[in-house]
């Protein structure tokens, strides 16, 4: 039987804190030309709550923990275009509120230079909080994350075992993530990266062979492949210096 008392909601604050705030903006026609766009800081918050109610009832959760964004981003360090598709992007009228709310009533964690989602899979992966934990999330990238998912367009838990997350990581190493930016291997979808992949799921030296070598038919070296997996990779427990601050980069298996 579970226990919503030592059972945590680990939850995507970032996405959210959008969803709440784009909800809530109502444009308005004021004559035959002018339009003005309006949100309630107060309605949004409400729906945001709301929000958070209904998934810890659903998910038997007592305990939320929401999981944030720096400003920082160590994927930009690495690779300037992440994300450049979405720069001139304009976030909704309440999401600096919404999250300001969030920082405010929960327990937040948001770790210099990570990503909401690295701090996801931090959490996840590791002892900082005790008992059962299910992320709640809309972002499939989280699969390559072990632990268990409630996907918020879905109506059941995934489980994600290291081996299928060990898995995922590389279909996305290979795919990339037109999305974030991150242009993968040139002509290889996920499903293109799924058959070259299946063959040798459950062996990291065998499946990172395989993606070096996909690589190497289209003229791209090593240390490109690289940089896509490490692009891709979310953050683990074991993928954070605690002292320094700072996320250690994805290193390959040592292939013989």
């Amino acid at each position: 039987m579970v226990d919503p008392k030592n059972r945590t909601m680990l939850v995507d604050g970032d996405i959210l804190a959008y969803i709440a705030s784009a909800q809530m903006e109502e444009p308005i026609k004021w004559d035959s030309d002018t339009w003005t766009l309006h949100a309630s800081e107060s309605k949004s918050i409400d729906k945001l709550a709301d929000t958070l109610e209904y998934y810890s009832n659903i998910l038997l959760c007592k305990n939320i923990v929401i999981a944030l964004s720096s400003k920082t981003n160590f994927r930009k360090k690495i690779y300037p275009l992440y994300k450049y598709n979405r720069k001139n992007n304009r976030k909704p009228l309440t999401y600096g509120p919404c999250k300001k709310w969030l920082i405010e009533n929960f327990t937040t964690h948001m770790y210099d230079y990570l990503e909401g989602d690295d701090a996801l899979g931090i959490l996840a992966t590791s002892n900082l909080i005790d008992g059962e934990k299910v992320i709640l999330t809309k972002d499939k990238d989280l699969r390559t994350i072990p632990g268990t998912i409630w996907f918020m367009q879905g109506n059941d838990y995934e489980h994600i075992s290291e081996e299928d997350a060990d898995y995922n990581h590389m279909i996305q190493a290979l795919a990339g993530d037109s999305t974030d930016s991150i242009p993968g291997c040139p002509s290889i979808g996920i499903k293109t990266a799924e058959k070259i992949l299946a063959p040798h799921k459950g062996n990291k030296e065998e499946m990172w062979k395989a993606v070096l070598k996909r690589y190497e038919m289209k003229n791209l070296d090593n240390k490109y492949a690289l940089l896509q997996a490490r692009l891709t990779r979310i953050l683990r427990n074991t993928d954070y210096n605690y002292e320094r601050k700072r996320p250690i980069l994805w290193q390959p298996p040592k292939i013989s």
